[in-house]
């Protein structure tokens, strides 16, 4: 699991608290000023290690893990674009 990678959720559109589970558990604050990671939870042993989806905190839908960071990317892109 990679802490830059910014997530927002492809059902709600939300992108700030997630549950993130891939071979370990976590809660992850992010903001979209900075585009990164502003808080992350200890990382816990996931029980079940194939998983790879974020739970929305907002929304409570969950999502694949690599979807979230793809819509992720292109949030970021775009607000850069923005920006400058």
């Amino acid at each position: 699991m990679n802490g830059s990678i910014f997530l927002v959720c492809p059902n709600c559109g939300d992108f700030k608290k997630f549950r993130i589970f891939t071979s370990n558990f976590q809660v992850a604050e992010q903001s979209p000023e900075l585009g990164i990671r502003t808080f992350e939870s200890g990382v816990l042993p996931n029980l079940r290690v194939n998983d790879n989806y974020i739970e929305c905190q907002s929304c409570f839908k969950k999502s694949e893990y690599d979807i979230a960071a793809d819509v992720g990317k292109k949030y970021i892109r775009r607000n850069k674009n923005v920006k400058s």
